[in-house]
């Protein structure tokens, strides 16, 4: 097939437009999103550079506060923190006048006189007074410390400890030296003293640890107490509630500049984003409204065809035969139960269904007996009135015609029965839903074909060539309801319910139910 060259051309034009369109259309987008963005993060600058001050004078204010707090005493009662402050600077003036006694002992063999004494005294303050400066830079140089000096305090003490074990093995020689003089004796040699030998560097080490702890431990002492001091040149808790504002306010700049600085690229992300849901919303409104008229178009079409496909045909097949005419043990027979059976299901015949209700003689398809044959509209009304009226017409007509009725044919022809079922569904092609309800015990006694004189039914294939052509039940429901078993065994009843299954399969239909019951569920 050729196409014009006027025809190929106008659709190459259209489509160039289309495309062009939707090119141009991104393009302006584009240039309009950039513009905003540079527009935005010029806007943002001079708020920005507002912050970075801020910024700047607040951390100094919070280096001042932190400084400030340092020098802060400690919180809480104030009794607790005087008991407190007495006992630190009473430790603080032990240790003090220990150390100018460890000077003191120092420098007494130089006989210095009265300089002795001064030095003693400001070795004594200046060592706790310089550590307790050292110690308010930082807190942590306070645990640090605090622990260095215990470690040298109890390395003194073991260092002591070892001299004192030296002196008692010294005096422990001693007591075991000779203690009486004998006149003709010769005198033993004494052994030899070095006790003060061995005992000089240990002893140098142990003063010289314990000079250091006791250093320590007296700048400790007077800082602690001087933190204990209550002090009220400031409103401390003010200070800090101060600085806790100025860290907060500092967040917040934080945050803010984080926010200013991302906001063109926030912009263009909702830009986009806002512009492509638009594009997709304006193409699925055009999709939807063709959309729309194609189903206004089609939907009677598909209203007609799913109507047609909810409407039921069902015939229902009874049997009419001598087999059903025994009486159970509430003085019903199997008949008039199956009579019962069929009466209740006309009475819940759906609205728009076809019903036809045949007999099972000894003759079902060559001499057909049919029942009866109705049809429900499909207006059910519109309180359901017109549908509840069709039924009880349906039970009145059905009992009148049954009310003369009796299983009076010798045999059951089950197969023709099946066969005739499939010729009056083959004339509906279109019937919708297809349903066959068989009311019988299912023993088919044919001289083809005797299932009933036997104690166990053969299975389906191997009495397949006496069955006859099987009759083509495809899309067909079938349910089998008051099969019963009177006079036969269980193995008779299940040997006949698997023949029928197979059979039913072969012939393309589907069991639904095989049952001593005569209750179809509902739909």
């Amino acid at each position: 097939m050729t196409i014009p060259v006027q025809e190929f051309e106008a659709q190459a034009v259209a489509e160039q437009l289309g495309a062009g369109g939707v090119d141009n259309l991104v393009t302006n987008a584009e240039r309009i999103c950039t513009y905003q963005q540079q527009h935005i993060a010029l806007v943002n600058q001079s708020e920005l550079c507002g912050l970075r001050v801020e910024h700047h004078a607040l951390l100094e204010e919070e280096q001042r506060l932190v400084e400030l707090l340092r020098s802060a005493p400690l919180s809480g009662d104030l009794r607790r923190l005087r008991i407190r402050m007495v006992a630190c600077s009473s430790v603080a003036v032990v240790l003090a006048v220990a150390g100018f006694a460890f000077t003191q002992l120092t420098l007494a063999p130089f006989r210095l006189g009265l300089v002795t004494w001064l030095i003693s005294v400001g070795v004594a303050v200046l060592a706790p007074f310089l550590i307790d400066r050292v110690l308010s830079w930082n807190e942590v140089l306070v645990k640090v410390l605090t622990a260095v000096a215990a470690i040298g305090a109890i390395a003194s003490g073991m260092l002591l400890a070892e001299i004192r074990g030296s002196l008692f093995v010294q005096q422990m020689q001693q007591n075991e030296a000779q203690a009486v003089v004998i006149d003709d004796a010769t005198p033993e040699p004494a052994p030899e003293n070095n006790f003060y030998q061995s005992s000089t560097a240990t002893l140098t080490m142990a003063m010289l640890l314990l000079a250091f702890s006791m250093e320590i431990g007296a700048g400790i002492a007077l800082h602690e107490a001087a933190r204990s001091w209550p002090d009220t040149s400031e409103d401390w808790k003010a200070r800090r509630n101060e600085l806790a504002a100025i860290q907060l306010r500092l967040s917040q700049i934080a945050r803010l500049a984080i926010m200013l600085r991302n906001e063109p690229e926030i912009f263009a992300t909702r830009f986009w984003r806002d512009f492509y849901r638009s594009l997709l919303s304006n193409a699925a409104r055009s999709a939807m409204t063709k959309l729309l008229l194609l189903v206004l178009a089609v939907s009677p079409l598909v209203v007609r065809q799913a109507h047609a496909e909810d409407r039921l045909n069902m015939v229902v097949a009874i049997d009419l035969t001598q087999s059903v005419a025994t009486t159970g043990t509430d003085g019903k027979s199997e008949f008039q139960k199956n009579i019962d059976g069929v009466t209740r299901l006309l009475s819940q015949i759906p609205a728009g269904s076809r019903v036809t209700v045949i007999g099972i003689t000894d003759h079902s398809f060559a001499q057909p007996y049919i029942l009866l044959s109705a049809h429900v509209p499909s207006d059910a009304g519109y309180f359901g009135e017109r549908l509840n009226a069709a039924q009880i017409q349906l039970v009145k007509a059905w009992k009148q015609r049954t009310a003369r009725l009796d299983p009076r044919f010798p045999r059951t022809d089950i197969l023709g029965a099946l066969q005739l079922v499939s010729q009056m569904f083959a004339q509906q092609p279109d019937a919708g839903r297809k349903r066959l309800v068989i009311f019988s015990d299912m023993r088919q006694n044919t001289p083809e074909l005797n299932l009933e004189s036997t104690k166990i039914v053969p299975s389906f294939s191997s009495v397949r060539n006496r069955c006859g052509e099987i009759p083509s039940l495809h899309n067909i429901q079938v349910h089998v309801l008051g099969a019963d078993g009177a006079g036969k065994s269980s193995a008779y009843w299940q040997s006949l319910q698997l023949f029928w299954k197979e059979y039913v399969r072969h012939a393309g239909a589907v069991l639904q139910a095989y049952s001593l019951l005569r209750s179809l569920p509902q739909d």
